[in-house]
C-alpha cells in the first residue's frame, strides 16, 4: 500500500544534494536558553502578580476610605445568612425577656446593671467568663485612679455614684479578691438583677438596625434567645457592638496605620518588703537641674522662664497616700530590660497587707489584646522579664531590699484595643478644653495616660485635666438600642488615655445603665433619647439626685486645677 506521505529522500534528486549538517547545541548555549526562559516566565508572573495586587490594593483602599458606608471606620461584617447549628439553636433556644441586658461583668457593667436595677428595670447580667470584675479580677488592678477635683481649697476626690460606694469600701488600693467579693455582694442585693455566668454569647439578632436579641448559652445548659429593650455592652473591648456591626478604630489608627496599641502590663506581688521605708522614700525631696525636670517631665514648669534653666527645682521623688504609693521613675530609670518588647516605667506601689504589695511597673509593647496568642506570649515575655527586674528593684528601691516574688496576675493588663465609632466622639480638644457638653453624664479628671506604642517613646503628659463625658459618646452611630460603657467607648486614641480607667468607665456605666432603664420605660431607642433635649436634662436630673456630679461646675474646677503631681 503506498504511504500517504512520500519521504523526501525517496527521490533520485534528494539523493545527490547533499544535505547541510546541524552542528550539536553546546550544554552552556542550552543552559543560557533555559535561564533566559525562566526570567521572561518570571516577568510575566511577577506583573500578573503586581496587577492583581493593586487591584485588590484599590478595592480595599476603596472600602476602607471613600465608601459612605464605612468612613474610615473597621466594621464587623454581619452574615448574609446563619450558620446552620445557630440557626438550629435559635429554633430551639428558650426565649427569656428582660428590660436591660448588660453584657460583660467588668467594673462598668456592674455600675450598669446596679444603676438599671435601681431604676426598676428587670436586668440580666451576662459575664462569658467564671468570675466578675473584669481587670480587677484578671488583671489585678487594684490601685484607683481616683480623679481629684482639683480645686486649691479643695483636693478631694470625685468619689461620686456608684463608683464611690466602691471607692469608700475598698479604698484607693485593695485586695482584687475584696473587689470581686464586694462586686458579689452588691449585685445579690438586686433581686431586679440576674447574673449569667460562663455564658458566651455566640450570635446577635439586629432588626432594622436595632439590636433585639442574642443567643447565648450558659455551660451546661441549654440555649436561650435573650430579648431585651436596651443593651449595654461593657466589655473591655466593646466585642459585641463590634459583633452587632458597630464602626470601630483599632488602636491609633486614626493618627497612625500601624493601628499600634498602648502596651500592656503585668501586674505581680512582691512579699516581704518594708512598706515604711517604700513610703518615706517616695515623699523625699530633692534638688535637681530645672534642664533634667523638664527632660523627665515636660508637662511640669514647660513655660519656664530660659533664664531659670540652669536653676535647680526641687521635686518630690513619688508621692501616694495610705495603701497607695508611687515613685517618679527614678528608681527604674537606669534599667534595661532584657526581653525585647519590655519596657519599664514609674513604680506604683499598692499594699495588699502587712509585708505585700502589688506593683505596677512592667509593660510589654506589640500586645494585640484582641487576639489570644499575643497576650499569652505578651505574659510570657512579661514573666520572663521579671526574673530579672525583680532583682534590679531589690537593689535600688528602699524597702525592697528583702522582698521575693510572691505572684503575678493570671492575665495582662489591656489597656487599649477598640474605639467604637459613636453618635459623638471625644477628642483631646474636649478634655483640654473642658467641652461643656449639653448631654454630659459625669465629670471625669484624669491625665492623658498614653503608654508606649513603640520602644524608646517618651512617656505622656502627666497634668490632670477635668473634663465632662457625653452621653452620646456611650452610643454607637450604626448601631441603635445599644449602649458602649467600657475603655471601647467613642473616644479618639488621645482622650481615651483618659478615658480608660476604672473611676470613669464606672461613671459611665451608671449613667448607661440609667439611660437604657428610661429607654425601656418609655419605649423609646438611645438615638431617639439622645436626640430629645427635654430627655437628656431627665436624665441629668435623675443623676444629680442620685449623686452625681455631671460636670456642671467643671470650667471652674479647670481653672483652678492644681499642678500635676504624677
Amino acid at each position: 500500500m503506498p504511504s500517504r506521505r512520500s519521504s523526501p529522500s525517496s527521490s533520485p534528486a534528494a539523493q545527490n544534494r547533499v544535505q547541510p549538517r546541524t552542528a550539536p547545541i553546546s550544554p552552556a548555549v542550552k543552559a543560557r536558553r533555559r535561564a533566559r526562559t525562566r526570567r521572561r516566565q518570571a516577568i510575566i508572573l511577577s506583573g500578573t502578580l503586581l496587577l492583581a495586587l493593586m487591584v485588590s490594593s484599590g478595592v480595599i483602599i476603596k472600602r476602607r476610605f471613600f465608601s459612605p458606608k464605612s468612613p474610615r471606620v473597621q466594621a464587623a461584617a454581619l452574615p448574609h445568612s446563619l450558620d446552620p447549628a445557630i440557626a438550629a439553636a435559635e429554633k430551639s433556644a428558650k426565649v427569656q425577656s428582660c428590660d436591660v441586658a448588660v453584657l460583660g461583668g467588668t467594673p462598668s457593667g456592674v455600675a450598669a446593671a446596679l444603676a438599671a436595677a435601681r431604676a426598676g428595670a428587670k436586668v440580666v447580667l451576662v459575664e462569658p467568663r467564671p468570675l466578675l470584675g473584669g481587670d480587677m479580677t484578671y488583671a489585678w488592678i487594684n490601685q484607683f485612679d481616683v480623679p481629684v477635683k482639683g480645686l486649691k481649697s479643695d483636693h478631694s476626690p470625685i468619689d461620686y455614684g456608684i463608683f464611690g460606694e466602691f471607692y469608700n469600701k475598698l479604698g484607693i488600693a485593695f485586695k482584687p479578691e475584696q473587689a470581686r467579693d464586694l462586686i458579689e455582694a452588691k449585685l445579690k442585693a438586686e433581686p431586679n438583677i440576674q447574673v449569667m455566668r460562663n455564658t458566651p454569647i455566640q450570635h446577635i439578632t439586629l432588626d432594622d438596625g436595632r439590636m433585639r436579641a442574642a443567643l447565648l448559652r450558659p455551660a451546661g445548659q441549654k440555649w436561650i434567645r435573650l430579648m431585651a429593650s436596651a443593651w449595654v455592652d461593657a466589655s473591655n473591648d466593646g466585642d459585641f457592638a463590634a459583633k452587632a456591626g458597630s464602626g470601630f478604630f483599632l488602636g491609633r489608627e486614626q493618627a497612625n496605620p500601624d493601628r499600634a496599641m498602648q502596651a500592656a502590663g503585668l501586674f505581680f506581688k512582691l512579699k516581704n518588703i518594708n512598706w515604711a521605708k517604700i513610703r518615706n522614700y517616695t515623699h523625699q525631696q530633692r534638688a535637681i537641674p530645672l534642664r533634667e525636670a523638664l527632660e523627665e517631665k515636660p508637662t511640669i514648669l514647660a513655660s519656664a522662664d530660659a533664664r531659670l534653666r540652669g536653676k535647680n527645682v526641687v521635686l518630690t521623688l513619688g508621692g501616694g497616700t495610705g495603701p497607695y504609693a508611687w515613685e517618679r521613675g527614678d528608681i527604674v530609670k537606669p534599667y534595661k530590660p532584657k526581653m525585647p518588647d519590655a519596657e519599664v516605667m514609674s513604680i506604683n506601689f499598692g499594699r495588699v497587707g502587712k509585708k505585700e504589695a502589688i506593683l505596677n511597673t512592667l509593660n510589654i509593647l506589640g500586645v494585640n489584646g484582641l487576639t489570644r496568642y499575643s497576650r499569652l506570649h505578651g505574659r510570657k515575655q512579661a514573666i520572663r522579664e521579671l526574673g530579672y527586674l525583680v532583682p534590679f528593684l531589690k537593689r535600688r528601691m528602699p524597702g525592697l531590699e528583702n522582698a521575693e516574688l510572691a505572684g503575678v496576675a493570671p492575665e495582662l493588663y489591656i489597656r487599649e484595643t477598640r474605639h467604637i465609632s459613636g453618635l459623638t466622639q471625644l477628642t483631646a480638644e474636649n478634655v483640654k478644653n473642658t467641652t461643656m457638653f449639653p448631654d454630659r453624664i459625669a465629670l471625669c479628671a484624669y491625665s492623658m495616660d498614653l503608654h508606649p506604642y513603640k520602644p524608646h517613646e517618651p512617656p505622656s503628659g502627666t497634668r490632670r485635666w477635668v473634663f465632662t463625658m457625653p452621653l452620646k459618646a456611650l452610643i454607637p452611630l450604626r448601631v441603635d438600642g445599644l449602649f458602649v460603657a467600657s475603655r471601647s467607648l467613642s473616644a479618639t486614641w488621645m482622650a481615651a488615655g483618659a478615658a480608660r480607667v476604672i473611676p470613669v468607665t464606672m461613671a459611665a456605666g451608671q449613667a448607661a445603665g440609667l439611660c437604657a432603664a428610661m429607654c425601656a420605660q418609655q419605649d423609646v431607642t438611645p438615638h431617639q433619647f439622645a436626640a430629645d433635649p427635654k430627655k437628656i436634662v431627665e436624665l441629668q436630673d435623675a443623676l444629680r439626685k442620685l449623686g452625681v456630679d455631671v460636670g456642671d461646675n467643671a470650667p471652674l474646677l479647670a481653672s483652678q486645677a492644681r499642678a500635676p503631681q504624677r
